[in-house]
C-alpha cells in the first residue's frame, strides 16, 4: 500500500449521508477517500427535492448531488468514482478495495451506502415505468389519464396512493393480504378517494411490454389470473440495506440495518454508519446529512483517541 493510498477515513457512498461526511470530515482537517459513482446516489431518481431547506420551490436531486459533490471535491475529498467491491480490516487499519481493484487504508471508516429498494421477482424487473417513488416520479403522470398501480399494502404504499391519486385518473392498489396493514388513519383517508381501487388477495406475476410497463398479470390467491392494463406501476414491498461490500462480522438488527450506538459506531470500533444503512426512524435527505455530519466528528474523535 503506497502512502498515496492511505487515508484518515474511508466513506462508502456519494449520497447525501457519503457527501456532507466527506465535507465536514475534510473541514476537521482529515484526508477522506470516497467510494462511489453516481454523486447524490439514489438522489438522481428525485425530480424535484422539495423539502430540503433553504431551496424555495426545490432542486432537482441530480442537481443538489453534484452542487454537495462539488463542495466536497473543493474541500480536497478525494472520490474514486467506482464502486466499493470490499471493506476488510486487518489490524486497527481499514482496507478498501474498489471495483477496478485499487485499495485505499484508513484507520476508520464511515459506511453511507444506503438501501435499495425490492424489486418483485419477476421476469424484467427492471423494465421501464417500475417506480419507487411516488413524490419523485408521480408528477410525471400529471395531465396523461393515467391508470397507475401501487403495489403493497402497508403505510408506505398508502402514500404511494394517496399522492397518485391527486396526479391519476386511477390508482389501483394491489396487496397479497386480504387486509390492508397500513394504520387506520390510512385506511381511512383511502376510502375516502374515489379513484383509489383495491385488489386484495391478488399478486402481480409478471410485467406485460416491450420497453416500457403496459400491463400487470396479476394473479388472485382464489385462483384466476388477469391482465391489468396500467401507465405505470410503483412498488411498496420494502427496502434492502446495501451492505454486500462490508466483509466483516459487523451487528446488524432485522432487515439487515446496521446498529449503531449513541455516536453512531458500528459493533466494530472505527467503523461507523450514517443515512439509510443504518437503524434509523426516517429515512430523510435531511436526516442523512445530519448523520453524516455527525459521523465526520465522531471519527475524528476516535482517530485523536487512538493514535499513540
Amino acid at each position: 500500500m503506497t502512502e498515496a493510498n492511505s487515508f484518515d477515513i474511508i466513506i462508502i457512498g456519494t449520497g447525501p449521508a457519503g457527501l456532507t461526511a466527506a465535507l465536514y470530515g475534510q473541514r476537521l482537517g482529515l484526508r477522506c477517500v470516497v467510494f462511489g459513482d453516481i454523486p447524490g446516489g439514489n438522489l438522481f431518481m428525485v425530480d424535484n427535492l422539495a423539502n430540503f431547506p433553504g431551496f424555495p420551490g426545490g432542486i432537482p436531486g441530480t442537481e443538489w448531488g453534484v452542487k454537495t459533490f462539488q463542495q466536497a471535491q473543493i474541500e480536497g475529498a478525494m472520490f474514486t468514482m467506482a464502486r466499493l467491491e470490499s471493506l476488510e480490516q486487518a489490524g486497527n487499519t481499514f482496507s478498501g478495495t474498489d471495483v477496478n481493484g485499487m485499495r485505499y487504508s484508513a484507520p476508520s471508516a464511515i459506511v453511507a451506502s444506503g438501501r435499495v429498494p425490492r424489486r418483485l421477482p419477476v421476469a424484467h424487473s427492471e423494465m421501464k415505468g417500475v417506480n419507487f417513488c411516488s413524490v419523485c416520479d408521480g408528477p410525471l403522470f400529471r395531465g396523461k389519464n393515467a391508470t397507475l398501480a401501487v403495489v403493497g399494502s402497508d403505510n408506505a404504499a398508502a402514500q404511494h396512493a394517496l399522492t397518485l391519486s391527486g396526479i391519476a385518473d386511477k390508482v389501483i392498489v394491489v396487496y397479497r393480504s386480504h387486509e390492508l396493514i397500513m394504520d387506520a388513519a390510512h385506511r381511512e383517508r383511502i376510502a375516502s378517494q374515489d379513484n383509489i381501487d383495491l385488489m386484495p388477495g391478488t399478486e402481480v406475476t409478471g410485467y406485460v411490454g416491450l420497453d416500457l410497463v403496459e400491463a400487470l398479470e396479476i394473479a388472485a390467491s382464489s385462483g384466476g389470473t388477469e391482465t391489468l392494463s396500467v401507465d405505470g406501476v410503483f412498488l411498496a414491498i420494502g427496502w434492502t440495506p446495501n451492505t454486500e461490500m462490508i466483509k466483516l462480522p459487523v451487528e446488524t438488527i432485522d432487515g439487515g440495518y446496521l446498529k449503531t450506538d449513541g455516536k453512531l459506531m458500528t459493533s466494530i470500533p472505527g467503523m461507523f454508519a450514517a443515512g439509510d444503512v443504518r437503524d434509523t426512524d426516517l429515512y430523510q435527505v435531511l436526516t442523512g446529512c445530519a448523520d453524516g455530519a455527525r459521523c465526520a466528528l465522531y471519527a475524528s474523535e476516535f482517530i485523536k483517541r487512538s493514535l499513540p
